[in-house]
């Protein structure tokens, strides 16, 4: 009973830790332990564009909430232009209209926020995956953090040599 007892304890320090911290973030280590294998869903909606990878979205408890989507990077807008970032953001605009309803769900091998407090979170809607639909278009490459391997990884890479093969998007003007 005290083993159990002990357990449970070390299992709410640490998932208070991180609001202690200022951080969402526990390491993909704690979050197996734990047993966190599932990827968590939210429902929200498109506030704005940042860009090609970026939305800011609208919680169902009414918080604002920026979302970096996961496994994809896509050429800059901000600081500075980058060579096809007008177009991945334009196709993100597509694909995540503001206003539309969309699905964030977490990769439970990745942390939850990324340096600057975003969300890190594929994002779906009507059942798709936009990260997936700038992989195809040629808008975006695959990101991976610190080589910490993404659920989806096989799937965005051979979307990425599709396109890359296809001479899609930016692979045709930019990253040749």
């Amino acid at each position: 009973m005290r083993r159990l007892a002990l357990l449970l304890l070390a299992a709410a320090l640490l998932l208070a830790l991180p609001k202690v911290v200022g951080t969402d973030v526990l390491p993909a280590q704690v979050t197996d332990l734990l047993g966190a294998d599932e990827a968590r869903r939210d429902r929200a909606v498109v506030v704005r564009v940042t860009d090609g990878d970026t939305l800011k979205v609208r919680l169902a408890n009414g918080s604002e909430k920026d979302v970096r989507i996961l496994g994809i990077d896509t050429p800059e807008v901000y600081p500075q232009l980058e060579c096809g970032g007008q177009e991945a953001t334009a196709a993100m605009a597509g694909l995540a209209p503001v206003g539309s309803k969309v699905v964030l769900v977490s990769d439970p091998t990745q942390g939850n926020r990324d340096r600057y407090g975003r969300l890190l979170r594929y994002v779906h809607r009507s059942g798709d995956d936009v990260g997936l639909a700038q992989l195809r278009s040629g808008r975006a490459q695959v990101f991976i953090f610190r080589d910490d391997p993404l659920q989806r990884a096989e799937d965005y890479r051979a979307a990425e040599r599709r396109a890359r093969k296809d001479d899609r998007g930016s692979w045709a003007a930019c990253w040749r």
